[in-house]
């Protein structure tokens, strides 16, 4: 995954690779919705940004990063604390 806008979809096998999963904790992830399938005609893909997203929240350093505070993770709406302070406005 590069995060580029043509790696937008990838097959469920390049997704199971890039994320070290077998098959059945790649169903289980797409049943709790973790990884989001995409139908297009008889193809199936996989998100790549759900497979980005899994695969640097498994990152150890990213861990490391987010117990020590310097990384906040962020909600379903993709806010963080951060991100929300720097919207209210100062006195």
């Amino acid at each position: 995954m590069t995060g580029k806008k043509a790696d937008a979809l990838t097959t469920v096998e390049d997704a199971a690779e890039v994320l070290h999963m077998d098959e059945a904790e790649l169903d289980a992830a797409i049943s709790e919705g973790t990884l989001r399938r995409v139908n297009h005609g008889d193809d199936v893909f996989i998100l790549g940004a759900d497979v980005d997203r899994l695969k640097r929240e498994s990152d150890p350093k990213y861990l490391a990063k987010l117990v020590a505070g310097l990384v906040q993770a962020e909600d379903e709406d993709g806010d963080t604390p951060r991100s929300l302070a720097a919207d209210v406005q100062r006195l």
